[in-house]
């Protein structure tokens, strides 16, 4: 009795220690102006009711954005089943738009994703070292053609193109994207919004910060 005496209240210090140390690990904070920014007014959210949601915003000829792939990946695989995820193509000049036009027509070719068609293009460019499709200013019969066989050269048909390329869809997609580059005020991509008001991305991260953890953190700030 009298060791437990002497033992009891070492053993309750030394458990009182360890789950300090403990909550500090899983309760890390980031902080406004290093790890995020703050986008003032937050943009338009597309998730459902009640769900949190996560933008990525990229470009197909961005190598930062291919590196970053796998990063993403790994957050699919693990993000809360509240969290609905969101890619939209960055806008950011007349060519990027012209290649926002082609991560949608893929959307719309492969839209559960099961071909794999948005990893093909990425690996097209930067594995293959395949040349995105050109963008001709005031040359849209030519740029259309361009789109066309490059997805052609994916195994997709004339017709299946023409229809999402014509698509109402299309159209409406883009606008999306084109407001929220705007008013999201991005100047570079990567870059990630979370629930319209956060904006982080790999750039602002320092150190030992994880992006995917900084993104489940951003979650549980208020809207």
């Amino acid at each position: 009795m009298r060791i437990m005496k002497v033992f009891l209240p070492v053993l309750t210090a030394v458990l009182f220690t360890l789950v300090g140390c403990m909550s500090e690990v899983t309760q890390a904070e980031y902080t406004e102006g290093k790890q995020y920014s703050i986008i003032d007014p937050p943009v338009a959210l597309k998730a459902p009711t009640g769900q949190h949601e996560v933008t990525e915003i990229f470009w197909y000829g961005c190598p930062h954005c291919f590196h970053l792939e796998p990063t993403i990946k790994e957050y699919l695989k693990t993000k809360p089943a509240n969290v609905f995820f969101n890619r939209v193509p960055g806008t950011l000049g007349e060519t990027w738009d012209y290649h926002a036009k082609l991560y949608y027509i893929g959307y719309i070719l492969d839209r559960d994703g099961a071909k794999g068609l948005h990893d093909k293009i990425f690996n097209a460019v930067h594995v293959q070292r395949r040349p995105l499709p050109r963008f001709e200013r005031g040359n849209t019969a030519k740029n259309d053609d361009n789109l066309r066989r490059f997805f052609e050269s994916f195994g997709y048909t004339t017709d299946d193109i023409n229809k999402a390329m014509s698509s109402m869809e299309l159209s409406t997609l883009l606008s999306y994207a084109r407001d929220i580059n705007t008013k999201s005020g991005i100047d570079s991509v990567p870059s990630i919004i979370v629930n319209g008001k956060y904006l982080t991305g790999p750039s602002k991260m320092t150190g030992t910060d994880k992006l995917n953890d900084v993104i489940n953190y951003l979650t549980t700030l208020p809207r």
